[in-house]
């Protein structure tokens, strides 16, 4: 029996023949401790639905003095620890919106029209059109649309400002992207560079630059600028993506990623974490990435029947991790326990590595998958687990040869094909579309 490499992350790219690895709506977990193999691929998590604000789709979300807001389709929506919607105000655009919050008030960018929800009353207090709005030191800091200007709020007071309370980015001639605040560090991004400002006291205008902390790279788009695993993870200018070590960007995305960056015309990220997997996740005109922090490893996720996974954001509130959805209203919770998205199938694709074996053409005369077995359920009793492959480099496939992943109980079932044909090069390609648990440990062949 030959031990067959694994597929731990998405790496098809240009060349399926050369990468043929491929994990949709599945990720890698490495083992972290005595584990009877090196990793394990489990399906990604199944979505229940916890609440629905209006009829979406959902455009982000804020927990602001232990309140939970999002912006669902054109409406500004307040969510309590029960679930209960209750609408706030109308808010223009359709795409995302970026989102601040001091102890009482929420600064929301929609379109270019600066809100800000407080007391019990939504107004657009700003005389400028802006693009992205962060929260630091007791004030709301805006940038200006289409400019390298950012302008301040007064002190916990965002309906007030002082129009000289404004600022450029100068270290480099470009516009200002989008902004964040790490670790109190204001990080402008612009078209080709980032600057770094810091709050120094000073009783006129607070912020100013951080000495030489400055970064040539620039931002492809506003909305890929996402902080998770105590970091911020970007899409630079030239179309990679990017974590920030410090002040040093650090490429994370895939030649297979770069492949689709290079022909998005939007870039748009969100972050969850879920039982130690960081998810870092971006949507590229309709294809879903998502990088596991945790691995380094990225995986595509399809919701059933689009290209792309519903899921636009996510946000940490009443100590739940909520997804929101960019088809609907609807919030979820997510659960590696639960086996599809709100009743709609979660199909897992796993494409191995191709196999190549010394270069001659040799006989598979079985091929054995070790995963958890015995999972049938009252829904499923007898979940299956499907095998083709393709001997030409993924062109044409074999016929489907389904195999079950056993009834309740039938913890001892052999999930095993035979009689598999002479190949020089082969890939394979499993598939579970049952909702049942799904945890694949190991593959064997055997080849003479």
């Amino acid at each position: 029996m030959l031990d067959l490499k694994p597929a731990l992350q998405y790496s098809e790219g240009r060349s399926s023949p050369w990468s043929g690895s491929r994990l949709v709506n599945c990720f890698a977990e490495t083992a972290d401790g005595d584990k009877r193999s090196a990793f394990a691929v489990m399906a990604t998590p199944g979505l229940t639905l916890w609440a629905s604000a209006g009829d979406g789709p959902e455009r982000g979300g804020i927990v602001v003095n232990g309140i939970l807001y999002v912006v669902s389709g054109s409406t500004l929506y307040s969510v309590s620890i029960a679930g209960v919607v209750t609408a706030l105000g109308t808010i223009a655009g359709s795409d995302p919106v970026r989102m601040a919050g001091n102890n009482t008030e929420v600064a929301i960018v929609g379109g270019t029209i600066g809100y800000v929800y407080s007391g019990s009353t939504l107004s657009t207090p700003l005389s400028y059109a802006v693009s992205d709005v962060t929260y630091a030191d007791g004030y709301m800091l805006w940038v200006m649309d289409d400019s390298e200007q950012f302008f301040i709020s007064a002190l916990d007071d965002a309906l007030t400002y002082d129009a000289t309370d404004i600022a450029s980015v100068e270290g480099f001639p470009d516009n200002i992207v989008g902004v964040v605040n790490d670790h109190r560090d204001i990080q402008f991004f612009g078209n080709d560079s980032t600057e770094i400002f810091y709050n120094s006291g000073a009783v006129d205008f607070p912020f100013v630059r951080q000495g030489n902390a400055f970064i040539e790279r620039g931002c492809f788009d506003r909305d890929s600028i996402i902080k998770t695993d105590n970091s911020v993870n970007f899409v630079g200018d030239d179309r990679v993506a990017y974590v920030l070590d410090g002040y040093k960007p650090r490429r994370i995305s895939t030649h297979a990623v770069e492949k689709d960056l290079a022909a998005a015309t939007y870039a748009r990220g969100f972050a969850y974490d879920q039982e130690g997997h960081k998810f870092y996740g971006l949507e590229l005109d309709g294809v879903s990435w998502l990088l596991d922090h945790s691995t380094g490893a990225w995986h595509q996720r399809q919701s059933d029947g689009m290209d792309y996974w519903r899921v636009s954001g996510a946000v940490k509130a009443y100590n739940k991790t909520l997804l929101l959805d960019r088809v609907s209203g609807n919030i979820y919770t997510p659960d590696l326990d639960v086996f599809d998205e709100n009743g709609n199938t979660i199909a897992v694709d796993i494409y191995l590595p191709t196999l190549e074996y010394q270069r001659e053409r040799m006989s598979m005369y079985a091929f054995e998958v070790v995963c958890e077995t015995g999972v049938g359920n009252a829904a499923v009793t007898d979940p299956q687990i499907m095998l083709r492959y393709s001997d030409d480099g993924g062109h044409r496939w074999s016929n489907e040869m389904w195999r079950s992943l056993g009834k309740i109980g039938e913890y001892s079932t052999l999930v095993k094909w035979h009689k598999l044909g002479r190949f020089r090069n082969r890939q394979m390609h499993l598939r579970i579309t049952d909702s049942t648990r799904r945890l694949i440990i190991s593959y064997h062949a055997d080849i003479a």
